[in-house]
């Protein structure tokens, strides 16, 4: 498969949104509290990201460059497009490395991962892809329990519907928000096993990404839309996921240069979800 690095249009987005000597992608405070914490964190809580990539991020132009070469890496790495992936980390959190959602959310950090999607995916490195210093960088500090490889690691201390996990979440937390090279590694990760169940159509990965891996089952978007629809919990679920897939690739289209120029996002394309056919490699 090709390897797509970011476009110069790309780049250039990337130093925009995170323009200037300031930090307010490094550090700020939200307008609700991070939930799912024993006790609650404090209204006022400002919450600040220490990167320790290259020495050291202190501004949120260092982190633009930073963005671009992690991007970039991890395109290599697994044969993906960059330009894709780092609009949805756009997409996730505007690049706000401490952003969070509110209740009944857990997803945090640049990529915007549950807790139980970090559990899987990182701390019990389910595919194979983290290193045991990288699953320990998400663990560390944790109240009542130390990393280890063997046996399995415990869902107790990392997941928010128990007691411990709730000690734990705001430390947690801050260890995403350190790490956004792991988080957006994991990002790549977790994005190139969805893409294998739909042969790479980038529609089909993203919709899998925002309301589930399972309801991608081909290599058509209208049959995951389809599929979601059937959701029996949540009437509409599948709208959320259409709507995150279309600015995506609206913003792609706008900003990452001509070849994405070509991505078919108009209204008649709407009428068959399947012109979102963009690739991922």
């Amino acid at each position: 498969m090709r390897i797509i690095e970011l476009s110069e249009k790309g780049r250039e987005f990337i130093r925009k949104e995170c323009n200037g000597n300031g930090k307010t992608k490094l550090s700020g405070k939200n307008k609700y509290v991070l939930p799912f914490c024993s006790p609650t964190t404090s209204p006022d809580k400002v919450w600040t990201s220490n990167p320790e990539i290259n020495g050291g991020i202190t501004t949120d132009a260092e982190l633009a460059e930073a963005l671009i070469r992690i991007y970039n890496k991890y395109a290599k790495i697994y044969k993906m497009d960059a330009n894709i992936l780092a609009t949805q980390a756009y997409q996730e959190s505007a690049f706000i490395i401490w952003n969070y959602a509110p209740s009944p959310s857990s997803a945090s950090g640049i990529s915007q991962f549950l807790t139980g999607t970090i559990y899987e995916i990182i701390i019990t490195n389910v595919y194979g892809e983290f290193t045991i210093a990288e699953r320990q960088a998400i663990s560390k500090n944790m109240i009542g329990y130390t990393f280890s490889v063997d046996p399995l690691p415990p869902k107790t201390p990392y997941l928010i519907g128990n007691d411990l996990g709730k000690q734990n979440r705001p430390i947690i937390f801050q260890n995403i928000i350190d790490n956004p090279d792991i988080m957006i590694k994991a990002q790549f990760v977790y994005m190139k096993r969805i893409s294998k169940k739909c042969g790479n159509l980038a529609s089909c990965t993203l919709f899998g990404y925002n309301r589930g891996p399972g309801y991608v089952k081909s290599s058509s978007y209208s049959q995951a839309i389809y599929f979601a629809s059937k959701n029996i919990k949540t009437e509409n679920y599948e709208y959320e996921g259409i709507n995150y897939v279309y600015q995506i690739f609206k913003i792609l289209y706008e900003n990452f240069g001509p070849k994405y120029k070509k991505l078919n996002i108009t209204k008649d394309a709407a009428k068959n979800f399947d012109e979102f056919n963009g690739n991922l490699a």
